[in-house]
């Protein structure tokens, strides 16, 4: 049978570990929405020439989630003044 302590370890460690594992997932999350913005900024780069502005990409690069995945979904058929509108 293990000692008391043995069990406060375990029990300390396993908190520890999940607390790993939940780091890890945020910075995988993290990461790939890191990609998205990137991919977002040089299709649109590609579309928009330089209509694109240095403040329009960096606005990209700063969005949210959601907004990475409206860009995401539309690259298409957005237009530079949705775009803008946007991102505002």
């Amino acid at each position: 049978m293990p000692g008391r302590g043995e069990i406060v370890m375990t029990i300390a460690e396993k908190l520890r570990n999940e607390g790993k594992l939940e780091g890890e997932r945020e910075g995988i999350e993290k990461g790939k929405l890191e990609g998205e913005r990137e991919f977002a900024v040089r299709i649109l780069s590609k579309r928009f020439g330089n209509q694109l502005t240095e403040e329009i990409k960096d606005k990209i690069r700063k969005a949210d989630e959601k907004t990475i995945d409206y860009i995401g979904d539309n690259l298409l058929e957005i237009t530079i003044e949705e775009l803008k509108e946007l991102l505002k």
